[in-house]
């Protein structure tokens, strides 16, 4: 009985504290909300907008939970504000210069005093990616076929342009060795725990087969768009097909940082996130628009969440990028039969603007096969030959674009990203089956090719603003969060907040210019190259991995290859 009362005693008190605590934070949100500045917090005030809001709420939710950050620092060499996590009661668990920060974990009743800091420049969450594949199975009963290469006119150019000379990186699951690509993948990186640099999953392949193929396995008859071009391969997602913001973040930064290295012109981005954060705010479309800055023109996919509007997914929501949605083209090259797939994601996004810009046909292309991967073994069905494999999506697409934007810079080396943005929506075919889904039309590649090297005196994106990058790590990642084992021991944990997958804390105000510093990234591992370092060493990835339970059922679900698609809200 006694005991039982100390029990009730102790539960009372600690939910009276929770109140307390919960008042507090209300306080704070409530201050941070209106651009007031918070309260005190050890004789510093936190000034309004210093805390993603998002975070806030999670504080509010669960006072005694154990965030996830990413924290900016306003002095980047300084130790400072690491020292200040750890005295907290949090762990570090990347650097991350690309934001002039973090990654950390910490308790959330500390973030008011973390954010307090003058070290602390902003604090936001961390989160996870979706590879946007896949539609319903009603695409089962369509055929393989190769009639896309004439319905985007790339008969016409193919025995002229191959794209030779240019290079491709493939963000993704990885590029596994196959006929199609011999020795033209010039690098393997792997952010991922398995470190070895190849596709386990099968779906980075897949798009590199679209992108470069030379259809050596088939005598020619599943090649790709530029059957010459090089690749590098930046592996950010396992067997699982699962990754994380903060993981895709440190891709973007390792492909800007080596694009002279390996002559990279393109960047091929088929995943996304359901978050409506404004771009304006987000550090993912800050991270691909700094890539675009550097030179390198980006093709994401639109996402496969239609066909409702409203539905581009992130990053493909950025103004900057060339979005890409997916196109049937019903099995002919005749392009007035051709219809926006009805799974293909479309605008406006959150910050008013129309989405996708162009559409290429994505139902059924035929492109390399991982032999064993995880799609492979689930969904047999869908093997062409020995060598290939079919799919659906606007990952599809994008690849398909990507290929073609090769072909471009081959034919006109001198084309920023954004005049070949221009060309390609400029030379785009539109008929009138074409609903908004469909941006400017379907790619032609012979008219886009045409186009660069003519030479283009108004570029796209002119008076748009860049992202800051200052907003939330964890509302980036939208409703798709992964789990992991940062610590090692032995127990999944979600990735939430303002936190990497490694549990270091994430800073906004950490994503200066100055931030995308080559001397830090000594975490990624080449595969090709031998080339490795210590921050993301594969002992710092030991016990740290992505659960198979962080997709949802419909991310990449067991439909979602049965012979042809990839499923609805994940690689797409």
């Amino acid at each position: 009985m006694l005991a039982a009362t100390a029990r009730g005693w102790v539960t009372a008190s600690r939910a009276r504290e929770r109140r307390v605590v919960a008042a507090s934070v209300a306080f704070l949100l409530a201050g941070v909300l209106a651009g007031s500045p918070g309260p005190s917090q050890g004789g510093s005030t936190i000034p309004a907008g210093k805390i993603d809001p998002g975070l806030l709420h999670a504080m509010v939710d669960a006072p005694y939970s154990t965030l996830q950050l990413i924290v900016k620092e306003t002095a980047p060499a300084s130790d400072e504000a690491e020292h200040l996590v750890r005295g907290l009661g949090g762990a570090i668990t990347h650097q991350l210069p690309i934001v002039s920060g973090f990654s950390a974990v910490l308790p959330a009743e500390a973030l008011p005093e973390l954010a307090g800091s003058p070290a602390v420049g902003l604090v936001w969450g961390d989160a996870e990616i979706r590879m946007n594949s896949g539609s319903t199975n009603w695409y089962d009963s369509k055929s393989s076929n190769q009639e896309w290469r004439q319905a985007i006119r790339l008969t016409s150019v193919e025995n002229y342009y191959t794209g030779s000379g240019v290079t491709v990186a493939v963000l993704d699951t990885g590029v596994s060795q196959v006929p199609d690509l011999g020795d033209r993948v010039l690098a393997r990186v792997d952010l991922t725990p398995e470190q070895d640099g190849f596709d386990r999953y099968g779906h980075g392949t897949h798009m590199a087969g679209i992108i470069a193929g030379d259809g050596s396995a088939s005598d020619g008859e599943w090649k790709g768009v530029a059957p010459d071009a090089n690749l590098v391969s930046v592996k950010v997602a396992g067997a699982d097909g699962s990754t994380d913001v903060s993981v895709v973040i440190a891709g973007l930064q390792w492909v800007l940082e080596n694009k002279s290295t390996y002559g990279i012109r393109v960047l091929n981005l088929a995943f996304g996130t359901d978050s409506r954060q404004s771009y304006g705010l987000d550090p993912l479309n800050y991270a691909v628009e700094q890539v675009w800055f550097g030179g390198i023109f980006v093709v994401a996919s639109a996402g496969n969440r239609g066909p409702t509007g409203g539905t581009i997914n992130k990053p493909g929501d950025d103004p900057f990028v060339l979005t890409v949605g997916a196109v049937d083209i019903n099995g002919t090259g005749d392009r007035g039969d051709d219809v926006v797939a009805p799974f293909s994601s479309w605008g406006p996004t959150p910050d008013g603007f129309i989405k996708p810009d162009i559409t290429a046909p994505g139902i059924t292309i035929v492109a390399s096969r991982v032999a064993g991967s995880t799609i492979d073994q689930q969904h047999p069905e869908g093997r062409v030959g020995d060598w290939y494999f079919k799919g659906t999506g606007t990952s599809q697409a994008a690849a398909i674009v990507s290929g073609v934007a090769a072909l471009m810079f081959q034919a006109a080396p001198t084309l920023t990203p954004d005049e070949a943005k221009t060309a390609i929506m400029r030379g785009a075919t539109r008929t009138s089956t074409y609903r908004s889904g469909g941006g400017a039309g379907l790619v032609d590649a012979s008219a886009a090719i045409q186009l660069g090297r003519k030479g283009i005196y108004v570029t796209a994106n002119l008076g748009l603003v860049p992202s800051t990058g200052l907003g939330s790590l964890e509302s980036s990642r939208g409703s798709f969060h992964v789990y992991a084992d940062p610590d090692g021991d032995g127990v999944w944990d979600l990735v939430v907040g303002e936190v990497d997958v490694l549990g270091q804390p994430w800073s906004a105000t950490s994503w200066s210019a100055l931030s995308w510093s080559t001397t830090v990234w000594a975490s990624l591992v080449n595969v090709s190259t031998g080339w490795a370092a210590t921050s993301w060493s594969a002992t710092s990835w030991s016990g740290t991995s992505w659960s198979s339970t962080s997709w949802s059922s419909t991310s990449w679900s067991s439909t979602s290859w049965s012979s042809t698609s990839w499923s609805t809200n994940a690689w797409s």
